[in-house]
């Protein structure tokens, strides 16, 4: 399965929620990394870069704004923290998960 930002919302809520509400984006990839476990195209490392297509994504969630435009968190100080908004979120839909 290819994982796409709108997989990665509900998981990386929850993964911020459990790390006392805060996290920086590097811990974000590797806990999600680790809970999700990305298979096939997901592992491709991108061109000219270091990363893995799974990790672009999860750093795309900062870039195009995916969950703080939802006001599900804020992310300043390179740290990712969940606002009340994004707890209610999460409360409501952990068993889509």
């Amino acid at each position: 399965m290819s994982y796409s930002e709108a997989d990665l919302k509900l998981p990386a809520l929850w993964v911020i929620d459990k790390n006392g509400g805060s996290i920086t984006t590097s811990e974000l990839i590797k806990e999600l990394f680790d809970l999700l476990q990305p298979k096939g195209e997901d592992l491709d490392i991108l061109q000219n870069r270091n990363d893995t297509k799974f990790s672009q994504k999860v750093r795309n969630l900062k870039c195009h704004r995916t969950l703080a435009k939802e006001g599900f968190v804020v992310h300043d100080d390179k740290v990712w923290k969940i606002t009340k908004i994004g707890r209610k979120y999460l409360e409501n839909n952990i068993v889509d998960m």
